[in-house]
């Protein structure tokens, strides 16, 4: 039996921080380093049938680029699965995005302040890794004990 899992990025939830930049600033979004392990699917749990199960997960990223925090995110955007075997797929998600790394988030600047389309572009660009926390929904699915966990619908892609 094999088993799939999706991811997507997810909206942050009401009330984050969220980064403010000036004319002279760039963001660069941080990159997954290959490779990247997709939580597996409870093999067990195959030969029940079960219905698509969809959770989020809020990861902080340090700025050196490890994963510093993954925690099961429950909201109005990620609601609780009624299944009582979520906590069984919680456990492979959090698993597998506790040993993700990335090539870290980058806040550029211009060295002067002058604004710029593009600081980080500019040949002078001063870059500066910076933690930052993301939000990731994955659906663990089965089709005749076949398991597969891909993106939430709908939503933006991932790295």
């Amino acid at each position: 039996a094999v088993g799939s899992v999706g991811v997507s990025l997810v909206t942050p939830p009401a009330g984050a921080t969220r980064m403010q930049l000036d004319a002279s600033q760039a963001f660069l979004f941080p990159n997954l380093v290959d490779p990247v392990a997709m939580p597996a699917y409870p093999q067990d749990l195959l030969p029940l049938r079960l219905a698509p199960v969809e959770l989020c997960v809020d990861v902080t990223i340090s700025a050196g680029g490890l994963v510093s925090e993954a925690t099961r995110r429950v909201d109005d955007d990620c609601p609780d699965p009624a299944d009582a075997y979520a906590a069984r797929f919680a456990d492979a998600m959090l698993e597998a995005v506790r040993a993700w790394t990335y090539d870290p988030a980058l806040v550029c600047r211009t060295p002067d302040g002058r604004p710029s389309a593009d600081a980080c572009a500019e040949a002078d660009a001063v870059e500066t890794p910076t933690a930052l926390r993301l939000s990731y929904a994955f659906v663990f699915t089965q089709e005749d004990g076949r398991p597969s966990v891909r993106l939430r619908e709908g939503m933006p892609a991932g790295q």
